[in-house]
């Protein structure tokens, strides 16, 4: 612990705490399992407005302590996680949606607004009038907006509305020397300055703390979408199904892939019957503006592509059914025990052999692997599943996550797509990345952050 006399804090608003049941709280990321040790920080503050960031960013820089921004504590790559000898600076009840603007198409909120469907978040409010937020993150329900844009979290709409980035226009943002910076704005085009904006999403604390954000929302589409199951007898036959419905033009919405672990650990979860008939992959899809045709044509092109079973909704009902099954796998496959998750995205056209190269490597070291992803958009989750709940990795779960990540970076896919690089991918970035970028990536974190307080260690 630290010497820091953290009564010279002087927070206008919010409050500190420094007892080690609150630290315990704060100090992990429960939802990164690769990492089951425990580091506690100094202290946590809980900032209720920009002043109080404010104050805790200027009095970190004068004790040159780290700071930890931290939205809902979701991360699951470790990057909101304590660090020894820092202040973890929480924004959860910075929790206010300022505006929602039809007529501008944008929304107002604070970082600790939740992204989700229920009273109060940021989602089930634009819908209110008309709208809705697009990033839909498995985590949509207990993820923050600033976790989301910190992250650059996408989720199963990613593939027609993209990820987070395409709905931030501007942000406002408190340095590493505590001065409140304001970038970008309302308009949906501007080309004043460096998109500066853009550069802060997915920058995961490091180059400073995001305190407002003005996020666009979408009209939700008028007209029938329809929702549907197809299983196939292999994944490899569901990847290239993928792929040509992704070349058909019937923009979907939704492509999500779960294979046979994940269909027998739903079933167990749900106790329903997916895998009832020795299905081996699923697919569940969604067109959300279904014109004239466009059933039959993806039906005629599914069974072209090895489909064996097709079922297909408009009813409202079904529908929240089908996409609960997608939101529930990470519940199924924790039901075990301890769920290692990966997070990858390779180009569309190497998507059945790195699906392929995943399960192969899975029986070479005998894993459990429950593979499921946003496959319309190339990103996959080639999770493992352990029954022991604490520990380091199990060598053969450690050569599965290496051997795969080295294929995926041969194929010029990413060994982050969603999730981030925290703590946990670090040592990924100088294998994917070329040095003449990486020296680029340190000259702007150096620029934004001269001492080096702003989440030391995560991302670069």
């Amino acid at each position: 612990m630290t010497t820091i006399n953290f009564s010279s804090l002087q927070l206008p608003d919010g409050e500190i705490a420094l007892d080690e049941q609150t630290l315990k709280k704060y100090g992990s990321n429960n939802f990164t399992q690769e990492i089951t040790t425990e580091v506690l920080p100094d202290a946590v503050v809980f900032a209720e407005t920009v002043a109080d960031v404010q104050a805790t960013i200027r009095f970190a820089a004068a004790n040159q302590i780290a700071v930890v921004p931290q939205g809902a504590k979701t991360s699951i790559v470790n990057s909101a996680a304590g660090l020894s000898g820092s202040l973890i600076l929480n924004l959860s009840r910075m929790n206010h949606i300022l505006s929602i603007e039809p007529e501008n198409q944008v929304a107002v909120v604070e970082p600790g607004v939740l992204n989700g469907d229920l009273d109060g978040d940021l989602d089930a409010e634009t819908r209110k009038v008309g709208y809705f937020f697009s990033p839909d993150p498995g985590s949509k329900r207990i993820s923050s907006v600033g976790g989301n844009i910190a992250t650059n979290a996408g989720g199963m709409s990613s593939v027609k509305y993209g990820t987070t980035k395409q709905s931030v226009l501007g942000l406002k943002v408190v340095l590493a020397n505590g001065e409140l910076v304001t970038l970008g704005g309302k308009t949906f085009k501007n080309n004043a300055a460096y998109d500066l904006a853009d550069l802060l999403v997915g920058s995961e604390g490091t180059l400073g703390v995001i305190v407002e954000a003005i996020v666009r929302i979408v009209p939700i589409p008028s007209g029938n979408s329809i929702t549907g199951l197809a299983t196939f007898p292999t994944i490899h036959e569901l990847m290239r199904a993928v792929q040509a419905v992704q070349a058909s033009g019937v923009n979907p919405s939704m492509l999500e892939i779960l294979n046979r672990v994940s269909i027998e650990a739903l079933d167990e979860y749900e106790h329903s019957h997916l895998g009832s008939h020795g299905e081996q992959a699923l697919l569940i899809f969604q067109i959300d503006v279904a014109v004239a045709g466009v059933l039959e044509k993806l039906h005629k092109l599914l069974q072209e592509y090895g489909a064996t079973k097709i079922d297909v909704t408009e009813d409202a009902g079904r529908t929240a059914e089908i996409i609960k099954i997608r939101q529930d796998i990470f519940a199924a496959g924790a039901q075990y025990g301890r769920l290692i998750v990966e997070d990858i995205a390779v180009p569309l056209g190497q998507l059945a052999k790195v699906a392929d190269k995943a399960e192969e490597l899975a029986d070479k070291y005998q894993q459990r692997l429950l593979l499921l992803g946003h496959a319309g958009d190339g990103n996959l989750h080639p999770d493992i599943i352990l029954e022991d709940k604490d520990g380091d990795l199990p060598e053969g779960t450690q050569k599965f996550i290496d051997e795969l990540l080295e294929f995926v970076i041969q194929v010029n896919g990413t060994v982050s797509a969603e999730h981030g690089i925290g703590s946990l991918k670090n040592a990924w970035v100088p294998k994917q990345l070329d040095e003449n970028v990486r020296v680029l990536q340190k000259q702007v974190k150096k620029a934004f952050d001269p001492a080096g307080i702003l989440n030391p260690g995560r991302k670069i």
